[in-house]
């Protein structure tokens, strides 16, 4: 991946991290990581060197806050693609499929685990969005439906169906004539 993309990948005995200088950008996988350690870094970096920009020594905190925040997203993602996840057979208990998802891509358990927290919760909110959506779009029906009006609404919404059928337009003269 790093080939294609015309990033050199070193290892050392320090902290990893994406380096760019004149245009060229390498990262630093720090070798004292495990494999899977380093395969979660390398994605880490992988982020800055592909949609971040700057040297963060020289940014506000809150920016380099931002650029970490968006980093570990962008590593759940590209470490456990869902494209791939749909593909597989997976277990149906929660601690089971975190293991073989760990095995399969080769990521740590906490990050699998991060993973499937994070698709558990974003399933969730689709849920919770789809039920607010109906209860508003119930309530809005119940709103504009005539037999919950009280006498003094359908006295106005008729003399404003009086007006329309007149052709007087809304607002204006439809006002003072009310």
């Amino acid at each position: 991946m790093a080939a294609k993309l015309r990033i050199w990948v070193y290892t050392m005995d320090m902290n990893s991290m994406a380096i760019e200088s004149n245009g060229q950008f390498s990262i630093n996988v720090d070798r004292r990581l495990s494999p899977k350690e380093q395969w979660e870094d390398f994605l880490h970096e992988l982020c800055h060197v592909l949609r971040h920009s700057g040297n963060q020594m020289a940014m506000p905190d809150r920016y380099v806050n931002w650029q970490e925040q968006d980093a570990s997203a962008f590593q759940l993602y590209a470490a456990l693609p869902l494209s791939m996840l749909r593909n597989l057979a997976l277990p149906e208990n929660k601690n089971e499929l975190i293991a073989y998802l760990s095995e399969e891509f080769q990521v740590t358990y906490r990050l699998a685990k991060a993973r499937i927290d994070q698709i558990e919760r974003r399933v969730l909110q689709g849920s919770l969005d789809y039920e607010f959506q109906q209860y508003t779009q119930n309530q809005t029906n119940k709103k504009y439906d005539p037999s919950n009006w009280s006498e003094a609404t359908r006295l106005i919404m008729n003399k404003l169906e009086f007006l329309k059928s007149r052709g007087v337009p809304a607002g204006g003269k439809a006002n003072r004539l009310l």
